[in-house]
């Protein structure tokens, strides 16, 4: 039997649900999608706020934006646009920081016939170069906040205002209507060389990604945004709640920073559905536990993606909410638009990353590319309307991995290869196993560690440079050969100028050289062992403080490190984001107080948080380690929000 016959359309299932496959294939295909004729996404939200221009579309803090004041403000942009040049199948850089401005400029620069290239605010300025280069960008849109980074720009920079304008749009519609095949957006991910390489996903793909989200989510809903433009699971939350006339909430860049401010807005907001990598999850549930759980009462659905879903983390997840709450494992490469699969909990089970969505086929394949049998590893593949049309100006990375579909008669089909190795298990749905390369998932990042190893190699004093996921596989670990004995903080630093942070490893560790084998190679095998081994408790600090070797503790353990410096910058030795709420958790339980996230990102040296914590003492707020601390802070808490409410009531 042909691998051609062995592919066959899965059995008809309920809307929304899994696909399947049957017994005697490695494929399953998902549910057809309508036909209907294009319409753009934009112009989809448009009609949508002909019919209810009054209703909210987009929070953000005190901002609330109605779907008329949104296509107003969108349609106004994309004429700018159009009259700085910018037309059908230009590329518009967006560098904007979470806001309902950054949503508005999405619609406008479609609205013009550009796809938009969304930049990271956390990627250094020559990162920034670099993909503002390589997109062959037309034009910059920024925020006042954001447009100091465009200084030196060669391409025009439109300057959007905070808050969409809501003054009566010129024209009752957008300057330009993108087809089908025209790029919505550029979405750069991590490159084998150390350079990004952009994923061109076309309108059609855009259109396809969403018709199978509003087909497996029909409600309506109010969504919290967690995810960063740049990072392509944003493309769920917005368009999935914007074309279903739900209301998309806009974490802030300050409220992205702190768990606690996060659940609060689940409270506030009555979110209903989020969408967050897994490890983010953990601290928002640590979070809601530490305030009685009830701020989470208004979720219906939670979706993790970007990383493998821990079992644990599954089991928590019904452990810890009282009421029914769906848990969706979505797995999903940029290049197949957001997603590809995915698997909807309601109730304790194995994780898997399920079936197809609708609109999408997975294959199973050996290194020949043909079908395995159910039960046996391969690699999987992905075929439908998700597929994008490769990476911007790379011929050869776009034909290694986007292939020719053999399994269906449909002229031009092509499937993308996604390194990843999985198998159909017992119950019909996908195991992710783990990656065929050296690429891996670094906070729903995806990382090369070769492009970090030949950016290593680049910096003064490196002769040679592995890197590895770290033994709580959430971050990397570098091995440098160094016989100048180069500073690890300062080779951090260098490296964090030229890198994102995903892509710097929380802990490099100097060698006179690398250890090899028998065959005079590189041993990664030992290496592998060393990135594994947890590092040697570091003795108190010789001040003799008893607080600061607290703290030193709590940063040793949280940064999975065994030097910590009293006077090195929390980032520099490797901590991010989430790791900082997993340092307000140490603190509390070893200190006896919890800093607030603000202060912390203020105060970012182990002698800086001792005088915090010293400070927040002598002033009465610690409460000794027995637990009531946590009954300091929610007092706190109800301190400020009567103030705030106070304030609100114009007291």
């Amino acid at each position: 039997m042909s691998a051609l016959q062995q592919v066959k359309s899965a059995p008809s299932r309920a809307k929304g649900s899994e696909g399947a496959i049957p017994e005697a294939t490695a494929a399953a295909v998902g549910e057809p999608l309508p036909e209907a004729p294009f319409v753009p996404a934009h112009e989809a939200v448009a009609r949508l706020a002909g019919d209810r221009p009054a209703a909210v579309a987009v929070r953000c803090g005190d901002i609330a934006v109605t779907y008329g004041e949104l296509i107003s403000g969108a349609r106004q942009l994309s004429h700018r646009l159009a009259a700085a040049g910018i037309g059908a199948g230009d590329r518009v850089a967006l560098l904007a920081e979470p806001s309902a401005a950054m949503i508005g400029a999405v619609l406008g620069i479609l609205g013009a016939g550009a796809a938009y290239v969304p930049i990271d605010l956390a990627q250094p300025d020559a990162r920034l170069a670099t993909i503002l280069h390589d997109a062959q960008v037309k034009a910059v849109v920024a925020t006042a906040h954001t447009q100091p980074r465009t200084a030196g720009s060669q391409v025009p920079v439109v300057t959007v205002p905070s808050v969409p304008d809501a003054a009566p749009s010129d024209s009752d519609s957008f300057a330009a209507t993108p087809g089908p095949a025209d790029p919505a957006y550029l979405i750069y991910t991590s490159g084998s060389t150390g350079e990004p390489k952009g994923v061109i996903v076309e309108h059609r793909n855009l259109a396809a990604s969403t018709q199978a989200r509003l087909m497996v989510y029909p409600e309506t809903s109010t969504f919290l945004l967690l995810s960063p433009l740049a990072f392509d699971s944003s493309v769920a939350g917005v368009w999935g709640t914007l074309q279903a006339g739900g209301c998309l909430v806009v974490a802030t860049a300050d409220e992205l920073r702190d768990a606690e401010q996060l659940v609060s807005l689940v409270s506030r907001h009555q979110v209903e559905s989020t969408l967050c990598v897994p490890t983010l999850y953990g601290l928002l549930l640590d979070a809601a536990e530490r305030a009685g759980t009830t701020p989470l009462a208004s979720l219906r659905q939670v979706i993790v993606a970007g990383e493998a879903l821990p079992q644990t983390l599954a089991d928590r997840h019904f452990a810890v909410h009282s009421s029914t709450v769906d848990l969706v494992n979505e797995y999903g490469p940029t290049e197949a638009t957001v997603w590809a699969a995915f698997h909807r909990c309601t109730g304790p089970e194995p994780v898997s990353i399920g079936g197809p969505v609708p609109g999408a086929r997975l294959y199973v394949l050996d290194d020949e590319l043909q079908p395995v049998l159910p039960g046996t590893e391969g690699e999987l593949f992905i075929g439908g309307a998700g597929v994008t049309r490769g990476y911007f100006g790379r011929p050869e990375a776009t034909a290694a991995v986007f292939l020719d579909d053999p399994f269906v008669a449909e002229p031009g089909a092509r499937m993308y290869r996604t390194g990843d190795i999985v198998r159909w298990n017992a119950e019909h749905r996908l195991d992710f196993i783990g990656r065929k390369d050296d690429q891996i998932k670094v906070r729903g990042h995806r990382v090369e560690l070769g492009a970090v190893e030949s950016t290593l190699r680049l910096l003064a004093d490196v002769q040679e440079a592995v890197v590895l996921p770290d033994a709580q596989g959430t971050g990397l670990i570098g091995f440098v050969a160094s016989p100048k004995d180069a500073d690890p903080v300062a080779l951090r630093r260098a490296l964090a100028d030229k890198l994102p942070p995903v892509m710097v490893p929380g802990e490099l560790r100097v060698l006179p050289e690398l250890p090899r084998n028998l065959n005079g190679k590189l041993d990664r095998a030992l290496l592998r062992t060393l990135a594994m081994e947890p590092p040697t408790p570091r003795p108190a600090p010789a001040t003799g403080d008893p607080l600061t070797a607290q703290v030193t503790a709590a940063w040793s353990e949280v940064l999975g490190v065994a030097t910590v410096p009293l006077d090195v910058n929390f980032f520099d030795l490797g901590g991010h984001s989430l790791s900082m709420f997993k340092l307000q958790d140490a603190l509390e339980r070893l200190c006896g107080l919890r800093p607030s996230i603000v202060s912390l990102f203020q105060e970012t040296t182990v002698s800086a948080q001792a005088t915090l914590i010293r400070t927040g003492r002598e002033q009465g707020e610690d409460t000794g380690p027995s637990g009531t601390a946590e009954a300091a802070r929610r007092a706190r808490t109800a301190r400020l929000r009567q103030q705030r409410a106070r304030k609100g009531a114009g007291q």
